[in-house]
């Protein structure tokens, strides 16, 4: 999906910088305005998170609205709440799986060590490669990770890396 979105935005470079952050953030278009949920953003405040200019933001958003398929992806676009620090502020587990994204059944060797140990998931992240800086997910559970499993998750194919807090 991100290189169809990349090709459309290919004349505007600064452009896929604002794309990228919406989609990462679950930013929608609609109505040449930009929403988190249903609460209007202001495309100064957008612009300066971003580090671009303020008609970049405007721009994107109305190259956004005049692109069908960019429209629909666009306009579907919610938030999600990375519920990650407050769940390390409430003592439940976290844990960080760095990994190869291409590899196939990372999250269910993952799900199933936890299952097989009784520790229930909450909440689980996956972030796109395309989007992020890493390759990263994200389970937090609903008590601490044993650090007795760190070796049975590193030996998950693809995983890199595990951080459990």
């Amino acid at each position: 999906m991100w290189k169809r979105i990349v090709e459309k935005f290919e004349r505007y470079p600064s452009q896929i910088a604002v794309a990228r952050e919406f989609l990462r953030l679950g930013i929608s278009v609609r109505d040449g305005k930009a929403y988190c949920g249903n609460i209007e953003l202001v495309p100064t405040k957008i612009a300066e998170a971003i580090g671009v200019d303020r008609k970049v933001v405007i721009m994107a958003i109305q190259n956004i609205e005049s692109d069908e398929e960019l429209r629909s992806v666009f306009s579907s676009l919610k938030p999600v709440a990375n519920i990650t620090e407050v769940a390390r502020i409430l003592g439940c587990g976290v844990l960080e799986v760095y990994a190869d994204s291409h590899k196939i059944g990372i999250v269910a060797g993952i799900s199933s060590i936890l299952a097989r140990e009784g520790i229930s998931i909450r909440f689980i992240l996956g972030e796109d490669p395309e989007l992020s800086v890493e390759s990263k997910l994200t389970v937090v559970t609903d008590t601490k990770i044993p650090g007795r499993l760190v070796d049975e998750f590193l030996a998950i194919e693809g995983v890199q890396k595990i951080v459990i807090s």
